[in-house]
């Protein structure tokens, strides 16, 4: 398998052999992805791709010429045992439905994994996984790749300071104080088009709907920002004419939220992929090429032409989570934090408002998640303490996303509690 692998980036004089990786399910959009950062990444060889749609052997000629193609995972394990040259790593992006069954083939063979977010279709199948892969010594990390962001890692940067009694006198980094609040908002609007070509995103029983599709990666933010969601409530939105055709398969169009924390803390989500908007965290940060970036511009009129057709670059971005705490207000992706300052904390003070800096590193989102995935498998970093997502993590984010689904069957918008037994 090794020998017709495409060839890594020139490595410096003593520098480590790059970590072969694999990656399944390398024909849809995510996939694709990867397989370009995989391809750029000197710390790495691609060497397979794996998905058996029709017409992925001529796409992996296209995407990633030279390196071997298979139609299955065990064809592929098959392929290296011939050359005792299984992949270290392998990174999995296919429909969510077969992430684990997917997963659980390669943990048996020793491959540390990768695998897109979410991390399973159900929270039995996530602890399946996640067991299994301690058993077998594996490495499991989930691609909540948010993690990454600058806007994230910007925004964790602050509530750290603010939990460790810190702000701009002591540490030069500004600071909430306590959080006890937090909103967000995950709202636009998918045009048809996008079901047509992936059915099963209209299918529960295969992991379709903005709850498993975009809430997951909410949840992820939300619990690395603030700490576990212990309780949700939900109420379902008005469904678009003709959506929720398909009985107990069908997908929720949209929903209200409420969220409870272990440290107390509470939140409100909305959340819908049926309503013109451009408060979702894809427009608000720009992370998605697909998706055009939201600035916001101060308030215009439609007459003033100039106005209207400003470059996306210019403004600031629209908010998606505002966090709420007893020294000030934090929101993201805009990164404002509102405070008071040095006057006293009353309403009847001016409120202040400064930016917060973002870090200066480069690297996309997916850069940065593959570069940790390598160091990760190589041993420099350790699992549990690096910024990546877990397997106990994604577990955790999965038993938020079910209970969430199952205040929404409720019917009376009842309150669920998070379980991950």
């Amino acid at each position: 398998m090794s020998s017709n692998t495409a060839m890594p980036s020139p490595q410096a004089p003593g520098a480590k052999p790059p970590v072969s990786i694999a990656i399944i399910g390398f024909g849809g959009l995510i996939g694709r992805r990867h397989t370009a950062h995989v391809l750029s990444n000197a710390s790495a060889a691609l060497v397979a791709v794996v998905d058996g749609a029709l017409g992925a052997s001529e796409l992996a000629a296209q995407l990633a010429p030279g390196v071997p193609y298979y139609r299955s995972v065990a064809e592929m394990l098959s392929a290296s045992s011939s050359d005792n040259t299984p992949p270290e790593a392998a990174i999995i992006c296919t429909p969510n439905a077969y992430h684990v069954s997917v997963a659980l083939e390669l943990a048996e063979a020793g491959v540390h994994l990768l695998v897109e977010k979410p991390l399973a279709d159900t929270k039995a199948a996530a602890r399946r996984l996640v067991d299994r892969a301690r058993e077998m010594g594996v490495k499991l990390l989930v691609g909540h790749h948010r993690r990454f962001n600058p806007y994230v890692v910007a925004a964790r940067r602050v509530l750290a300071a603010s939990e460790a009694g810190t702000g701009p006198d002591a540490a030069g980094e500004p600071s909430v104080g306590s959080v006890t609040a937090v909103s967000g908002l995950w709202t636009t609007y998918k045009p048809d088009s996008y079901f047509a070509v992936a059915p099963w995103r209209r299918s529960r029983r295969q992991g379709g709907g903005p709850v498993m599709i975009n809430f997951v990666h909410e949840v992820d933010v939300l619990q690395y920002l603030l700490g576990p969601i212990v309780r949700v409530s939900a109420e379902k939105m008005v469904e678009r004419p003709g959506f929720g055709a398909g009985g107990a398969d069908a997908v929720e169009d949209g929903a209200a939220l409420t969220l409870r924390f272990a440290s107390g803390a509470v939140g409100s989500f909305i959340l819908s992929d049926g309503v013109v908007s451009p408060h979702f965290f894809e427009a608000g940060t720009g992370e998605n090429p697909m998706i055009p970036r939201a600035r916001r511009h101060g308030h215009f009129d439609e007459s003033d032409k100039d106005k209207i057709n400003h470059n996306e670059q210019d403004g600031e971005p629209v908010d998606v989570y505002r966090i709420f705490g007893t020294n000030g207000t934090l929101s993201v992706p805009d990164m404002t934090l509102w405070t008071y300052g040095d006057k006293p904390r009353s309403w009847e003070s001016k409120p202040q408002v400064q930016r917060v800096a973002l870090d200066d590193d480069p690297r996309a989102p997916f850069d940065r998640q593959l570069d940790h995935f390598i160091a990760v498998v190589r041993g420099e970093t350790p699992i549990e303490s690096g910024p990546g997502c877990t397997g106990e993590e994604g577990l955790r984010v999965m038993a938020v996303c079910e209970a969430v689904i199952a205040a929404l069957d409720d019917g009376d918008g009842g309150r669920v509690a998070v379980d991950t037994a």
